[in-house]
C-alpha cells in the first residue's frame, strides 16, 4: 500500500490516499487496483468487464450509439471499444451505455448509492452524490488544487500521468503530465462512443447511477485536457461512457 498525506493549512484537517493494490477480481478476471480518498475506497483502473457479476453477457456493438431511426432496442445494454479499437479496452477499459451500468435500474440519488449495476460483488455504481464527495474532499485539500485559490481545480490531480493530450494553460489535465495524479485516482482519456468515437485521449467520461438533466440523461463527471475542472453534467443515457465502481 501506498500512503500519502497532506495537511492543509488552512484547515487542521489532514488528507489521505492510500493506494490498495488487487483490491477486487471481476467476473472475467480483470484485476483492479483502488485508492482510498477520505472514507471512499474507488476503483483506479476503468471497469473492463464483458459480462455482469451473474456471468450475463454485455453485448458488444462497433456501430454508433441508439439514435433517431435506428433499429437498435432502446434500454438494451451494450458495450463499444475506446475509440473503435479493441486494443484499447485492456488499458482504457470498454465504453458502457447506462442501461448497462445500471442493469434496467432506474438508477439511485443515494450516498451510497446501493446500486450493484454493472459492478463486480462488493461494490456498486457511484450517484452523484458519491462524486460529489469525492470532489469535494480533494477540492477541500488545498495542495491539490493546480490553482490554490480554485477550488475546483482538482482534474490535474486525479487525472493519470499518461496518453492526454497536451492542455493549454499551467495547470490543465494535459499540460505537464508529470504534474499529475497525486490523488492516485489516475482517470483516463477513453473519449466517448456517441454519433461517432471520438474525444479520445482528450477526455474522459464517467457515469454516476443517478438520472438528471433532460429525457433520458444522467449525471455525469468529465475530465479534459486542456481544463483544470472536473464538469459535473448531464449526458445521453444511450451513448458509452467510463465507470469506476466504489466499495460497499
Amino acid at each position: 500500500m501506498t500512503t500519502i498525506s497532506s495537511c492543509d493549512k488552512e484547515s487542521s484537517r489532514s488528507h489521505t490516499y492510500e493506494i490498495m493494490k488487487d483490491a477486487v477480481t471481476d467476473i472475467d478476471g480483470n484485476h483492479y487496483d483502488a485508492v482510498q480518498i477520505g472514507e471512499q475506497i474507488w476503483m483506479i483502473q476503468n471497469l473492463r468487464t464483458t459480462r455482469f457479476a451473474d456471468g450475463t453477457e454485455i453485448p458488444l456493438s462497433t456501430e454508433p450509439t441508439v439514435y433517431f431511426g435506428s433499429n437498435w432496442p432502446v434500454g438494451t445494454p451494450y458495450r463499444w471499444a475506446p475509440n473503435d479499437d479493441a486494443m484499447n479496452a485492456d488499458k482504457f477499459g470498454w465504453l458502457y451505455n447506462w442501461d448497462a451500468v445500471v442493469r434496467g435500474d432506474e438508477g439511485s440519488q443515494q450516498n451510497p448509492s446501493g446500486l450493484q449495476g454493472i459492478c463486480p460483488d462488493g461494490w456498486h455504481v457511484p450517484s452523484d452524490a458519491e462524486w460529489t464527495e469525492l470532489t469535494d474532499y480533494v477540492s477541500s485539500d488545498r495542495k491539490m488544487r493546480s490553482s490554490p485559490r480554485a477550488e475546483s481545480a482538482i482534474a490535474q490531480a486525479m487525472a493519470a500521468q499518461t496518453d492526454w493530450e497536451q492542455g493549454t494553460d499551467k495547470g490543465d489535465v494535459g499540460y505537464d503530465l508529470s504534474k499529475n495524479n497525486a490523488t492516485g485516482f489516475s482517470a483516463l482519456p477513453a473519449g466517448i462512443a456517441g454519433f461517432t468515437f471520438h474525444t479520445f485521449g482528450n477526455s474522459g467520461y464517467f457515469w454516476t447511477s443517478t438520472k438528471g438533466g433532460y429525457y433520458q440523461q444522467a449525471y455525469i463527471r468529465c475530465f479534459q485536457s486542456a481544463n483544470n475542472d472536473v464538469f459535473r453534467t448531464s449526458w445521453s443515457t444511450e451513448e458509452g461512457l467510463s465507470v469506476r465502481c466504489v466499495k460497499d
